[in-house]
């Protein structure tokens, strides 16, 4: 489990997220599609995109149903392990 960022604000059902600095050691951007989970380990939604400077990139979070996105606001979010389907794909 990863840090991905602090949650700011929602926009049009949609979470932004200011990503955690990348500085080439071990942090990486995560893949579109890669859970989001909150500090208690609860699945909130997925990365939908990223954007922004690659150094501290934005990211937007589309929320799973049920879950009250205000709650996550100012907050740190984490990221899962990659969907499944990425292991299945022929390279």
């Amino acid at each position: 489990m990863n840090r991905l960022g602090t949650a700011l604000h929602l926009v049009q059902k949609r979470l932004i997220v200011r990503g955690e600095p990348v500085d080439g050691s071990d942090m990486k951007i995560p893949r579109v599609n890669s859970a989001v989970i909150d500090g208690k380990g609860t699945k909130i939604g997925r990365v939908l995109d990223v954007f922004g400077p690659v150094k501290q990139p934005y990211l937007v979070v589309r929320l799973n149903k049920g879950i009250d996105a205000s709650v996550h606001i100012g907050k740190k979010l984490y990221v899962g392990e990659t969907s499944g389907r990425d292991g299945k794909w022929k390279r």
